[in-house]
């Protein structure tokens, strides 16, 4: 028995567009091992005006339009892929579609630490899927290890390296005692980091990370604002020459620990960590999260967490986790 499901795709980035390679080549291996028939039929994005060019990589067919919302409730679309990256429009659009009954995929980690509670409340109302694996640690599948490998454990904490674009500047910094800027401008020639990469290296990227760790390990809604947060922009390469005469590296790291009180410790900063450790040997865009629980220890993933490959790829995942079983909110 063959499951269909068809796409309509928001916002036509760099992980919009390998979400759209990745279905055309992964679309018969699909259909063939999992008879699932996955159908992207159509683009919005407004980008699309100034860069015609990326025109030539839609597959002949999909329909193209700048009307955001047109595409996010139009009626031949059964799961709505959101790839904006911006709380508005995105907002309105995952509630829209929400509200029509459409299933939502999303990689926007800023839209779920602002209203992901209540996206996920209204998912459950309408008997939607909301998914959101790619919103953390790009290809690492940490939120569905939460959500189920984790379940007969009492999570204490969780976090490490969340942001790829840090965690490469801050390698390169101390491979080579590199100025900040040189290593910042390499890191977006090779994909890692934005135009505008402030979000990554000033923390905020990770500290909405954090909030979603938090949301799934411990229940609690946590706002943006509760997570303590500071960037790598002030690291000088002097910086590392000290850490490196005490044996240490820098990493930011994001961080979500339950208090024996009850309280939360949430932060984001950057840390002298052991050059013999593990997480000092999570080199470039590579991202770690560690998992510690009451009774089984201490459980490390690890995988790729900058550039737009290993994120469609979790897009791509939780598509066809909807079009096999239908994914529950529970952000």
């Amino acid at each position: 028995m063959t499951s269909s499901l068809r796409v309509g795709l928001l916002g036509y980035g760099a992980v919009g567009r390998e979400l759209v390679r990745l279905l055309a080549s992964e679309s018969r291996r699909l259909a063939e091992s999992y008879g699932l028939d996955l159908r992207l039929v159509a683009v919005a994005s407004r980008a699309l005006r100034r860069r015609p060019e990326l025109l030539s990589s839609i597959p002949p067919g999909v329909r193209v339009e700048e009307d955001l919302p047109a595409v996010a409730l139009a009626p031949d679309v059964d799961v709505v892929v959101e790839l904006l990256g911006v709380l508005e429009p995105a907002g309105t659009l995952v509630e829209s579609a929400l509200l029509a009954g459409r299933s939502v995929v999303t990689a926007n980690k800023l839209l779920l630490a602002a209203r992901g509670t209540e996206l996920a409340r209204l998912a459950r109302r309408t008997g939607a899927a909301l998914a959101f694996e790619a919103a953390v640690a790009g290809g690492i599948p940490i939120l569905r290890a939460l959500r189920e490998s984790f379940v007969s454990d009492r999570i204490e904490e969780v976090g490490g390296i969340l942001n790829g674009t840090s965690n490469f500047v801050l390698t390169e910094m101390s491979r080579a005692a590199r100025p900040y800027g040189e290593v910042l401008a390499e890191a977006r020639s090779l994909g890692y980091a934005e135009s505008d990469p402030s979000a990554d290296v000033e923390g905020t990227d990770a500290a909405c990370k954090v909030a979603l760790l938090a949301r799934m390990a411990f229940g609690a809604d946590v706002p943006l604002e509760a997570v303590r947060t500071e960037g790598v922009t002030r690291l000088r390469p002097v910086d590392f020459v000290y850490a490196r005469l005490l044996d240490r590296t820098p990493r930011q790291l994001g961080l979500a620990r339950r208090l024996p009180d009850g309280r939360l410790l949430l932060s984001v900063r950057t840390a002298l960590v052991p050059t013999s450790s593990l997480l000092a040997r999570i080199d470039g865009p590579l991202n770690a999260v560690r998992v510690t629980t009451a009774h089984g220890g201490e459980y490390v993933l690890t995988g790729p967490g900058a550039g737009g490959a290993p994120t469609a790829a979790a897009v791509l995942a939780d598509v066809v986790e909807i079009a096999r079983r239908g994914v529950p909110a529970a952000v």
